[in-house]
């Protein structure tokens, strides 16, 4: 999933300003393939792992010494917005750990910094990310 220029990114209860991107990669930790005796073909597939990575990429235009640490952990919390017509702005949000800081200086980019976090489920089986509507039910 890749969410352009976020309005509001908050992490902690801290608030990020000037995030360009949101980018969720789910990845399957763990497959499970089958085959038959019947020929060379997968008959079963499946994920039963899984690990949902998000990557957050913002622009710093000033020093910050105020930035998350690996081991971090809160709630990330964002709006979308679509770019017309009659879709709601929706509610993503999920209890992260924050895995990575890195950042980079470019001509061409400035000061970019990206925070990488792995979303945790509250009980396993739940998906880590919730999606609702930003200004209704469903905002948690």
């Amino acid at each position: 999933m890749l969410l352009l220029n976020p309005r509001s990114v908050a992490f902690a209860g801290a608030v990020w300003e000037d995030v360009s991107a949101i980018v969720i990669d789910r990845v399957g930790a763990k497959t499970v393939k089958e085959w038959s005796d019947l020929g060379p073909h997968v008959v079963l597939a499946d994920v039963p792992e899984q690990v949902v990575t998000v990557r957050v990429v913002q622009h710093v235009a000033r020093d910050d010494v105020g930035a998350p640490l690996p081991g971090g952990s809160g709630e990330l919390v964002f709006h979308t917005a679509p770019a017309g017509g009659d879709t709601p702005r929706k509610r993503l949000a999920a209890q992260c750990v924050v895995t990575d800081v890195t950042h980079e200086l470019s001509l061409k980019h400035g000061a970019v910094r990206t925070v990488r976090l792995i979303a945790v489920s509250a009980d396993g089986a739940a998906d880590p990310v919730t999606i609702g509507d930003a200004d209704g039910i469903g905002q948690g």
